[in-house]
C-alpha cells in the first residue's frame, strides 16, 4: 500500500541536493487588537513562514490558497502544491483525509484504518500527519497525492502536492523538508491582549 511505502521512505535522505529558497506568505489584512496597558498588537491572520525548494515555481495565490506552487518534470509531467488553512479542527483529520482519498479514487476509512495508513510527526511542537495515497493500478489517469495535516490550536493547516506519481516520488523527500521547514508565530496569551479570563469564548463544550 503507498501509505505504508511512504512511512518507511519519508525517513530517507534526500539524493537531490537543491538550493532552498526561504518563503514567507504575502501579508493580507491584518487586524488589530488592544492588548494590556492600552498597547495595539497586530494580530496576523497567517502568521506562517516556510522554506521553498528552489525547483517549485510560485503560482498566483486565491482566496483559500496561502501557498501555491508547481514542480515540473524532465518529461514534462507536473504536479501542484497548495498550501491553505481553516479555523479549529477544520471538519476533523478523518473526513479531511478521505476527502484527499476520493480525488485519487479511493474508498473512504474508518478513523481507526486511518490510523493505520498515516504517519505521525511533529514540527516544532505542533502534531502533524503526513499521507501517501495514489489511485487505483488500474487507474486511466494515474495521480498521487502528498499531504500533510498540521493542527495548531486555533487553526488546521493542509499542505497538499498532486500529480504525476513518478514525479511525486522523486520529490517526496523535497516534500517532508518543505513540511518540516513550517514556522508559526506565537499564539498571544490573554494576559498580552489583556482579555479577562471570563471574556472568552465558550466552547460549544462547555455545558
Amino acid at each position: 500500500m503507498a501509505c505504508l511505502g511512504m512511512i518507511a521512505s519519508f525517513g530517507l535522505a534526500s539524493c537531490d541536493n537543491q538550493k532552498i529558497n526561504v518563503y514567507q506568505i504575502p501579508k493580507e489584512d491584518i487586524s488589530m487588537q488592544t492588548g494590556a496597558a492600552g498597547l495595539v498588537l497586530p494580530l496576523p491572520s497567517n502568521p506562517a513562514k516556510w522554506s521553498k525548494p528552489a525547483s517549485w515555481e510560485e503560482q498566483p495565490l486565491s482566496e483559500m490558497r496561502l501557498g501555491s506552487f508547481k514542480v515540473v518534470g524532465k518529461n514534462g509531467s507536473s504536479a501542484d502544491i497548495s498550501i491553505i488553512a481553516f479555523p479549529g479542527e477544520a471538519g476533523g483529520l478523518a473526513s479531511n483525509v478521505n476527502r484527499w482519498r476520493g480525488q485519487v479514487q479511493l474508498p473512504p476509512l474508518s478513523e481507526e484504518e486511518l490510523e493505520q495508513t498515516t504517519q505521525r510527526v511533529e514540527v516544532e511542537g505542533i502534531p502533524v500527519s503526513l499521507v501517501d495515497l495514489s489511485t487505483p493500478d488500474n487507474s486511466v489517469k494515474p495521480s498521487r497525492i502528498l499531504g500533510a495535516v498540521l493542527e495548531r490550536p486555533d487553526q488546521t493547516w493542509f499542505v497538499k502536492m498532486m500529480g504525476d506519481p513518478g514525479l511525486l516520488e522523486s520529490q517526496r523527500q523535497l516534500f517532508l523538508d518543505f513540511v518540516k521547514s513550517f514556522r508559526f508565530a506565537p499564539q498571544l496569551t490573554d494576559d498580552q491582549l489583556g482579555t479577562p479570563a471570563s471574556d472568552k469564548p465558550r466552547s460549544t463544550n462547555d455545558q
